[in-house]
């Protein structure tokens, strides 16, 4: 019995073993490489930035990548992108072969309407960069991060930045802070910084120099009161909000937040401030601002120094007459419509001006040196009260008209 028991046991054995050999999935051991390491795919950053929305393309911060566009992947081929649904697809994270950048060149369009081509990356992620941010306006301690090629003045490398989780950073080039603005929410240029203007290095400390050198550029245009004066700030005193403001075509805005009046100013829009306003002094009292005078006042008490002409020797002493003329059409209190044509003449061009977006035109292209633009006389008016006309044959009958209806 024992034998029997023994042979059973090999004859088991036998078994099991003939058995493993005709398996035919056999586990089959690998030994890596200790020097494999895995490709890694890199993503343009700039793609990565593309948010969905329901227009003609793909949101790039201010931009719009308009459809159909094509983007490159990892395998070298290319995939067109017609809609959402074909970015989600090209996007997924299941797919094997994922997006590695854009096929050049792109139809954008900016914030303006207008259609651009762009044919590089690199002028891709200028344009982007220099959208000019809605929020963040209200710290006086940095500026919304963006890209100054709209200005008239250049940033200068390197800078700090900054994000709302007091998280630091440095760009130390152009395309370093580019790429920050793409993969960063919520950036902010830390002050000072250095900026070059007219060939010369000067240094930003503040949100307010920041807008002193702004209303140097060209395009940019300052507020002006109601009798024409430029308003570049309060000097000591601070704007309240809100207030209305007058637009380029004769509406009124009410601008509620600092972000509101930023935008707006870096927009180009030409834009009047209207009474009353008020300002805050440094001891925390509200001064109501009801015309000219009362601002003049505000900025001696500030110790800034205001030579004040009478206006009955000089009535266009506050500003050239085209300002009195076109900027107070609709606001004092003796009403009139210009009748137009009009025709101005600044540097030796004559403008034929049609309608005031005409006027502002012309005015956007010489905001910094004001003084060029003259009336071509006789010009006339349409009193609004009782339809009767006026035709002015100089600028000291213009002025001499507003001062008297102020």
């Amino acid at each position: 019995m024992k034998f029997l028991t023994n042979t059973s046991l090999f004859l088991l054995f036998i078994g099991l073993l003939i058995t493993a050999c005709n398996r035919e999935n056999v586990d089959e051991i690998i030994i890596k490489d200790p020097n494999y390491e895995p490709e890694v795919v890199e993503q343009n950053n700039l793609v990565s930035a593309l948010t969905m929305n329901e227009t003609d393309g793909l949101d790039l911060g201010c931009l719009l990548i308009n459809y159909p566009f094509e983007l490159l992947l990892a395998s070298g081929e290319t995939v067109t992108i017609n809609s959402i649904d074909d970015f989600e697809a090209a996007g997924s994270e299941d797919n094997p072969d994922p997006v590695v950048d854009f096929v050049f060149p792109l139809n954008i369009t900016d914030t303006e309407g207008n259609l651009t081509e762009v044919n590089t990356i690199d002028e891709l992620g200028q344009v982007f960069a220099s959208c000019i941010p809605e929020t963040g306006w209200d710290n006086p301690g940095t500026i919304p991060a963006f890209l100054f090629d709209d200005l008239c003045f250049d940033l200068v490398f390197p800078f700090n930045l900054e994000d709302l989780e007091d998280n630091t950073y440095t760009a130390a080039n152009e395309a370093e802070f580019i790429d920050l603005l793409a993969t960063t929410d919520d950036l902010f240029i830390t002050l000072p910084i250095n900026v070059v203007y007219n060939d010369e290095e000067l240094t930003i400390d503040s949100i307010g120099g920041f807008f002193d050198l702004v209303f140097l550029c060209d395009g940019i245009n300052p507020p002006v009161s109601g009798d024409g004066i430029v308003v570049q700030g309060f000097g000591c005193n601070q704007l309240q909000f809100p207030f209305e403001v007058l637009l380029e075509d004769g509406s009124t805005l009410t601008v509620t937040d600092v972000d509101q009046y930023a935008n707006l100013i870096l927009s180009g829009e030409s834009i009047e401030l209207l009474f009353p306003f008020s300002l805050m002094n440094l001891d925390g009292e509200i001064m109501v601002i009801e015309d000219i005078e009362d601002l003049i006042n505000a900025l001696i008490a500030c110790g800034v120094d205001i030579e004040i002409i009478d206006n009955n020797d000089e009535p266009c002493s506050f500003a050239p007459a085209h300002i009195f003329l076109f900027f107070n059409q609709g606001v004092i209190p003796c009403g009139y419509n210009i009748n137009f044509p009009v025709q101005v003449e600044a540097e030796g061009v004559v403008y034929n001006l049609n309608n005031m977006s005409d006027y502002y035109t012309v005015y956007g292209m010489y905001n910094n040196q004001i003084n060029a633009i003259e009336i071509i006389y006789p010009v006339g008016i349409t009193l609004i009260e009782d339809g009767s006309t006026l035709t002015f044959q100089e600028d000291n009958e213009i002025c001499s008209f507003i001062n008297g209806c102020q």
